[in-house]
């Protein structure tokens, strides 16, 4: 018959070589990325994760409960740090966040202790630690599952999460109202099977930190490539890209599309005058006023220098004209607040109709024919011009 009651020393070992192995990687990663403050946080977690299991080891040595007592709190510690720099990573560990981690594992530790020092009994041992790190996971977990970012790898990472936590609610519950020993140092099929599960956790848990701070590494490279650092909008590549796509999307379903080209009126003279500092301000004013119009699905793009565009799927003349007299409007009676200078904007609007061919260089050309008439006929107005 095959033996499953694994040796715990060498589990053990396994898993401190495991920690130990995380710790070289992110030593030569953290060279380079020394400001990475999740990097800091889980390297951090596994040297105490790697102390926890070696400080396992010489408990079978040692007499008394110093080093099983000393394990479980690093342990508790360990996992604060890797579920905080996973928080971290996935942008939610705000100040409540870290309130909260550094309250619940002192809470946590201080209990363990109160529970070896006045009710030293194993059940209560194992109730307090597993509780406590089953919060310290659910809180990642939730977080990924329901990131708005709506990546299948979070979100399974985060399922994976919820089942570990689960699965140690189950064990506090198992250690209070069952006679079945869940003490992982008691020879046993549960001992197998927790070592198992440990060095499982120990390989998701390193696996997916890597994963999630390549993912969002290549989140931010794609932001960098394809939006304008001072106001936000698409640059021009990008929202060509994507004009291009609705457009097509727009032809397909047979809706109008209306393509709208910005101008701010006088744009050198402001930057000439006041400085290109203020010149800056300006135009992240005036995103700033774009934005909060669009709807779901509509472009925003800089253009160029002062010049903005903007793709209104779905908009038809009425629409698109509404919506260029109101944005004029709003830059109108935002002036002379706070000292800044005065400015208009000019628009050119081009509308396609519905199951129009046109194609998106053309709109362009149209849209900036309406936008230099209006310019000719003295500036702050919108003016349209045929597909």
């Amino acid at each position: 018959m095959l033996d499953l009651n694994l040796d715990m020393k060498t589990v053990f070992v396994l898993l401190v070589l495991g920690h130990l192995l995380a710790v070289i990687l992110f030593s030569a990663y953290k060279f380079r990325n020394s400001k990475e403050s999740a990097i800091d946080m889980f390297y951090a977690a596994k040297w105490l994760q790697a102390i926890t299991w070696g400080l396992f080891i010489l408990a079978g040595n040692t007499p008394g409960m110093a080093a099983i007592v000393a394990a479980n709190l690093f342990f508790l510690l360990g996992v604060a740090f890797e579920t905080a720099a996973l928080l971290r990573v996935v942008g939610g560990f705000n100040a409540k966040a870290r309130r909260f981690y550094m309250y619940w594992t002192s809470a946590g530790m201080a209990v363990y202790l109160l529970v070896v020092f006045l009710h030293n009994t194993i059940p209560l041992r194992i109730a307090v630690v597993s509780l406590s790190l089953a919060v310290m996971l659910m809180i990642p977990a939730v977080r990924l599952v329901g990131s708005s970012l709506k990546s299948p790898l979070s979100r399974l990472l985060g399922y994976m999460y919820l089942a570990i936590a689960a699965a140690l609610i189950v064990r506090t519950l198992l250690a209070f109202f069952s006679r079945m020993s869940v003490d992982m140092l008691d020879p046993g099929i549960y001992r197998t099977l927790a070592f198992l599960a440990l060095y499982a956790i120990m390989m998701l848990g390193n696996m997916g930190f890597f994963l999630l701070s390549k993912e969002r590494t290549d989140r931010e490279l794609v932001r960098l490539a394809s939006y304008d650092d001072l106001t936000g909008a698409l640059n021009r590549r990008a929202f060509m890209h994507h004009t291009r796509e609705t457009l097509r999307r727009c032809r397909k379903e047979a809706i109008p599309a209306s393509f709208i080209l910005i101008d701010v009126d006088h744009f050198k003279t402001i930057n000439d005058s006041f400085g290109h500092h203020i010149g800056d301000e300006l135009l992240q004013e005036f995103a700033g006023k774009v934005r909060p119009r669009l709807r779901s699905g509509d472009l925003f793009g800089r253009y160029g220098g002062d010049e903005f565009a903007i793709f209104l799927p779905g908009a038809d003349e009425l629409a698109s004209d509404q919506f260029a007299e109101n944005l004029r409007s709003a830059v109108l009676e935002s002036q002379g607040n706070r000292g800044r200078p005065e400015y208009t904007i000019s628009i050119g609007v081009v509308t396609v109709p519905a199951g129009s061919s046109t194609a998106l260089l053309e709109l362009f050309k149209s849209s900036d024919e309406a936008l230099y008439q209006a310019k000719h006929a003295g500036r702050n107005q919108a003016a349209r011009s045929g597909a």
